[in-house]
């Protein structure tokens, strides 16, 4: 049940977010698992980053769901650090599967690295990490990790490899992972 209202919220939010201006729209999938992801800017400062908006959903073979909302600040890690940028965040995870529903409010971080000298390609790796105390439902504990090596081929769109493990303890002693695997991914920016 919970996995109806998961995909119903995760296409509301995403028709919603596509009626405003669209800024980043992500896509990656594997043969088990296709995650989409809308980003956009809500504050913008130049120099200093900004903030970001996100709403996705991730949607495996075997019939789990996972939908996320998410606000995140990010910018230059310092003068010090060319092509290094650093950022922040929330997350709010609501997963469903066939062996529990789970919410969850994670925290997390995020680090970019582009090379001066080869500005097209990055290096990206997130962390989110959801307590017993913010975690919901049948969960104890929630975490993601990521990490991609991304091209930009064109001025308004990037290609990338990537990894992806997102599991969850259950308050029973079991863990489930619900997604967990390489991916390809395209960006498109708008």
């Amino acid at each position: 049940m919970f996995k109806r209202y998961t995909l119903l919220i995760g296409s509301m939010l995403l028709l919603t977010a596509a009626a405003v201006k669209a800024d980043t729209l992500d896509l990656n999938l594997n043969n088990d698992s296709v995650q989409f992801l809308y980003i956009s800017p809500f504050t913008s400062d130049a120099g200093l980053g900004g903030a970001n908006l996100e709403v996705g959903m991730v949607y495996t073979e075997t019939d789990d769901y996972l939908g996320i909302i998410g606000l995140d600040i990010k910018g230059e890690a310092g003068s010090g650090s060319p092509g290094l940028i650093a950022g922040v965040g929330v997350r709010g995870y609501g997963v469903g599967t066939n062996r529990a529903d789970i919410g969850a409010l994670a925290i997390g971080g995020l680090l970019q690295y582009s090379p001066p000298s080869l500005s097209r390609l990055g290096i990206v790796g997130q962390v989110y990490y959801s307590p017993e105390i913010l975690t919901f439902m049948d969960g104890e504990h929630l975490q993601s990790v990521e990490f991609r090596v991304e091209y930009k081929v064109l001025t308004q769109a990037v290609v990338y490899v990537g990894y992806r493990n997102i599991d969850a303890d259950l308050d029973n002693g079991g863990s489930i992972d619900i997604d967990d695997g390489g991916h390809l991914g395209l960006r498109f920016m708008f």
